[in-house]
């Protein structure tokens, strides 16, 4: 693949990196600032409160910080992302998280100069506020800007955005740099500044040429279409891809249920969330959790942890670029295969960890077999599998189903991350390795699954995607029919029915499509 890029998609990947790497700084806030924050969670206790600042008071507060962005995280999954349905994407992605920022950020600095932890908890909400506009949203206005062949590329390049945040925020809040309680005041400054200028460079970006083809604004869409693929594109090409699109489902919104009950979304469903899950239910997750623990383990002092945990964010950010030009060059199958294979040597390789420092004790083998278990968890990046979930949200299922499917994707991830850190402590305490021997089992179930179901769609329009997709699904239905129960033909044609009532086929398109909605002079 040429790196020939539209200039309009570096442009707004470069608005997003900068969002991302903004919004970094406060969720890094409280874990590099711990020690000041605890300080002034004491100072609140005793001059808001009249309480001690004890040990279980301060744990308390710590743990009402860390527990309120889940909250914030679950009000805006149902009622903020909706929005980009309703009010448009970049409404959502551009002045959403522009006044979410700016509000959470006005909090920590106003709690850092009156030292008052409860400003601070609030700024922590506000935060939890962005989060799944972060996650979802704004990846699913970057994917519906970019031209199909540049998906893959646009959806897996603001994985730098944590890297840099981290390599900063590990760097620069240290106690001696700004890292202190008369200092610390800078980091919600610095963004409250920078979310500003940020907006300034985001509200010029059009709106999404897909979501305005839904309202049937086509004048707009082929503007927003010349501004985000260049002015020698095909207008009418990709206007008649993009309400091909549209029509693949009569309804504006569908529900999950709607979704479930769909013999060809349900298919996608379970491809989406076996990729999931397979990178979900990793060490991944633990060792970001109890990184200090596990390492401490291995063998290695706190400070040690933490330079470790630096440089090899430094070493590993080059190799980041890598997955930004395979996705779309290998193939979305070629990519899961070779990051399959590196999160399945890095699970083999932290059991074995696990059972040696539990038999034998830490030592400099372990020590040593810990940073391998590391150099693999960041080699996983480079492939860009990470981007795969998003992008098959935006690519397996028809707009108007796509809210829905990303509510239901985030809730399971979470209904998935709060139970494993919550028993890991547990299990650990008793046998370090038998908690992971449940990856070991889980992750060649749901990579077979994904070997044999798993489509590949680099390249290609979204409709034909799901076409393929529904022509498959229906042709495995009615082979299973014939052979498997041959007596309920007729219950079949109702299924049938019941499927296209949902999601029209290539066979009712041609009914639904106008051709007048593309006028002539967009011909190329």
């Amino acid at each position: 693949m040429k790196f020939s890029v539209p200039p309009n998609i570096l442009y707004m990947l470069l608005c997003f990196l900068l969002m991302d790497l903004i919004n970094q700084i406060p969720l890094m806030t409280f874990s590099t600032l711990a020690d000041i924050i605890n300080e002034m969670n004491n100072h609140t206790l005793i001059s808001h409160f009249g309480l001690e600042g004890s040990t279980a008071n301060l744990s308390f507060m710590n743990s009402i910080i860390t527990s309120v962005p889940t909250a914030g995280m679950l009000f805006s999954l149902f009622f903020i992302v909706p929005l980009a349905d309703t009010k448009g994407r970049k409404c959502t992605v551009v002045y959403f998280r522009f006044i979410i920022t700016l509000a959470s950020s006005f909090c920590h600095l106003t709690s850092a100069l009156f030292q008052s932890s409860e400003l601070f908890i609030l700024g922590q909400l506000l935060n939890g506020l962005q989060l799944p506009l972060r996650m979802f949203v704004t990846m699913m206005y970057i994917t519906e800007c970019a031209p199909d062949k540049y998906r893959g590329f646009a959806s897996s390049a603001l994985v730098f955005s944590d890297v840099i945040g981290q390599v900063i925020m590990y760097s620069v809040a240290t106690p001696n740099v700004l890292g202190k309680s008369n200092t610390w005041f800078i980091f919600p400054l610095t963004v409250m500044i920078s979310s500003v200028i940020n907006f300034a460079m985001a509200s010029r970006l059009p709106e999404s040429p897909k979501w305005l083809v839904r309202q049937n604004r086509m004048e707009e869409a082929a503007q927003s279409i010349e501004f985000y693929h260049g002015e020698n594109c095909c207008l009418n090409d990709v206007l008649t891809s993009y309400v091909k699109e549209k029509n693949l489902t009569s309804d504006d919104t569908i529900s999950m249920k709607e979704v479930w009950e769909n013999d060809t979304m349900r298919e996608a469903l379970k491809v989406l969330f076996s990729l999931s899950l397979f990178l979900l239910l990793d060490s991944g997750v633990v060792m970001g959790t109890y990184t200090v623990l596990l390492h401490k383990t291995a063998g290695f002092t706190v400070q040690e942890t933490m330079n470790l945990n630096l440089v090899l964010a430094i070493l590993f950010f080059p190799t980041r670029f890598i997955g930004t030009y395979i996705i779309d060059t290998l193939g979305r199958r070629a990519v899961m295969m070779l990051a399959g294979i590196i999160v399945y040597s890095k699970t083999w390789l932290m059991l074995s960890t696990q059972f040696v420092v539990y038999f034998v004790g830490p030592s400099t083998l372990t020590r040593i077999m810990y940073i391998a278990v590391e150099c693999l968890s960041e080699s996983m990046f480079a492939t860009g599998v990470t981007s795969l979930g998003i992008l098959f949200t935006c690519e397996l299922f028809p707009p108007s189903a796509r809210t829905s499917v990303a509510q239901a994707m985030i809730l399971v991830t979470m209904g998935v991350n709060l139970p494993i850190i919550a028993i890991f402590p547990i299990v650990y305490s008793f046998f370090g390795p038998a908690y992971f021997f449940v990856h070991v089992f889980s992750q060649v179930y749901f990579g077979s699954y994904l070997y044999r179901h798993m489509p590949e769609t680099k390249g290609r329009a979204v409709y034909d995607i799901i076409e393929s997709m529904d022509q498959e699904v229906a042709s495995r239905r009615a082979t299973f029919i014939e052979e498997k129960t041959p007596l309920v033909r007729k219950r079949s044609s109702t299924l049938a029915f019941k499927r296209n009532s949902i999601l029209n086929t290539s066979r009712t398109r041609a009914l639904t499509f106008d051709h007048r909605l593309i006028p002539s002079k967009w011909d190329c």
